[in-house]
């Protein structure tokens, strides 16, 4: 019996450690779903209300929101301003119930990311390895399905558009929305691994085939957004950043030779086009460098304009840029915060992103130069989070469903991560009321959010079809904010 004595005690604590990362396990589970099982925006957006549920059952049930309730008044106040002027901003929209999706769901993803963090303040190195090892396994067979259409396109001689490649998304943008958090994680992955395993040429081969998929489906806010992480994590962490960068900029290299190989070369030798060209991307970038959307950046000032201190009511652009018939949201979160949640809003959100950052790089700056696996971490983190800022400027990445829930895993891990290093592993830090306080919150934003989507969530979860009022407000095109008819 002694001889297994040790395997049992290690099966128990693995089985432990994987209970105390329920909330996280849940969000990688919604992200599996998306890629390889639900179709189309409606049924992502579903899977992300799913999860977002089962986030505020683990904080009201299993205090999954110490991380957030120890956050301290620096960060808890500006983030209660944001919400609470929301909630404001809510109440006087021209249809409340739109304007509570977005104010209830935006505090459940901010609860699921602190969620996130509480339970990866206590996994270590180790476990967020695990964590990241899950979703990198689930890109991977998302990856594998992307080429078995695309081989079942080249074997009979069809054409696939380049939008098809992003399999399951109903547009390629929104697939680039979710590459621009997850692409990071797979880098980081490769990093964690030991030099010369087969693990690590996995991950390294993933990332490439990713930065070919990116290339071949032209994202160009996304190449920006990661340019830009890429870039602040030289900035901030110089030469330590030097693991990150070497990997990140090898993958990005092998990934060209990838779409040479495969999206290119492949496609002309059966006598079919090309995918996207650098050319083609230049001549429009020339032709319209922002693709339209300064005409949706122009409406978003008119609103902010009109109104400074509340905006128009989450969600609002949809409805007061509905004749434009270009797009439900600015493709730019700052304008969509200023134009929809007025402008005191803005401010704590801004305030909150420059305290995000600050604290990763003051972590950063407490860690050993000897240490390259911790500052590998610091430089990922830092470079993630400012993509998704920068990507952010140019696109919807905070509105679809599969890219939020990528964000809060990424935010989560992060935040966590910091905690850890700071030495705020305990999660009895803060006051009970504090922490009775945000299970509240996640209770009441919970009831919001089904009250929000109890009228239209059976229609779109059961694939009705659009009504009259859908059908004229989308001729043709879709331009998805809940769901893919995305006006109201």
């Amino acid at each position: 019996m002694s001889h297994f004595a040790p395997a049992a005690v290690l099966q128990r604590e693995t089985a432990t450690s994987w209970r105390s990362l329920a909330c996280t396990l849940a969000l990688v589970g919604g992200l599996l779903l998306n890629f390889l099982v639900a179709e189309r925006h409606d049924d992502q957006r579903c899977v992300e209300l799913a999860v977002l549920f089962l986030a505020a059952m683990a904080v009201a049930l299993r205090g999954r929101g110490a991380a957030l309730a120890a956050a301290g008044p620096n960060v808890q106040l500006p983030l209660l301003g944001f919400f609470a002027l929301g909630l404001v901003s809510t109440l006087s929209a021209w249809s409340p119930r739109h304007a509570l999706y977005e104010w209830s769901s935006m505090l459940l993803l901010a609860v699921l990311a602190f969620a996130v963090a509480t339970e990866t303040t206590h996994a270590g190195v180790d476990g967020l390895r695990r964590i990241l090892r899950c979703v990198g396994a689930i890109c991977l067979l998302y990856s594998l399905r992307v080429l078995l259409m695309y081989a079942a396109g080249l074997a009979n001689g069809y054409q696939i558009h380049f939008q098809a490649l992003a399999v399951g998304f109903s547009n390629a943008r929104f697939l680039n929305h979710t590459q621009t958090p997850l692409l990071p994680m797979i880098v980081l992955l490769c990093l964690l691994e030991r030099p010369g395993s087969a693990w690590r040429r996995t991950w390294f081969v993933l990332a490439a085939f990713w930065w070919a998929l990116l290339y071949a489906t032209q994202g160009r806010a996304t190449c920006l957004g990661l340019a830009a992480g890429c870039a602040a994590a030289l900035l901030l962490r110089r030469q330590h950043a030097r693991g990150f960068l070497k990997m990140m900029g090898l993958a990005a290299l092998a990934g060209c030779v990838l779409y040479g190989c495969l999206f290119v070369l492949l496609p002309m030798s059966t006598g079919l086009s090309a995918y996207g060209s650098a050319a083609e991307i230049l001549q429009r970038t020339a032709a319209d460098p922002v693709s339209g959307r300064q005409f949706l950046w122009r409406r978003a000032l008119e609103l902010v304009a009109q109104h400074p201190w509340l905006g128009v009511g989450p969600q609002h652009f949809a409805h007061h840029s509905a004749d434009m018939g270009t797009g439900a949201h600015p493709h730019d979160w700052i304008l969509q915060v200023a134009s929809e949640w007025g402008l005191p809003a803005l401010l704590c959100a801004l305030v909150l992103a420059g305290l995000g950052l600050r604290a990763l790089a003051r972590t950063s700056r407490r860690i050993a130069p000897a240490d390259g696996r911790k500052q590998d971490l610091a430089a990922v983190f830092i470079a993630a989070t400012t993509a998704i800022l920068v990507d952010g400027l140019f696109s919807g990445v905070f509105v679809m469903p599969q890219s939020r829930l990528a964000i809060a895993l990424v935010i989560g891990c992060a935040i966590g991560w910091a905690r850890s290093q700071g030495g705020h592993a305990g999660s009895g830090s803060a006051p009970a009321v504090v922490r009775r306080g945000v299970a509240l919150a996640a209770v009441v934003a919970a009831c919001m959010l089904a009250w929000a989507i109890a009228p239209s969530l059976a229609a779109h979860a059961s694939h009705a079809p659009l009504t009259p009022a859908e059908q004229a407000a989308n001729p043709g095109i879709h331009w998805p904010r809940i769901w893919e008819a995305g006006y109201f």
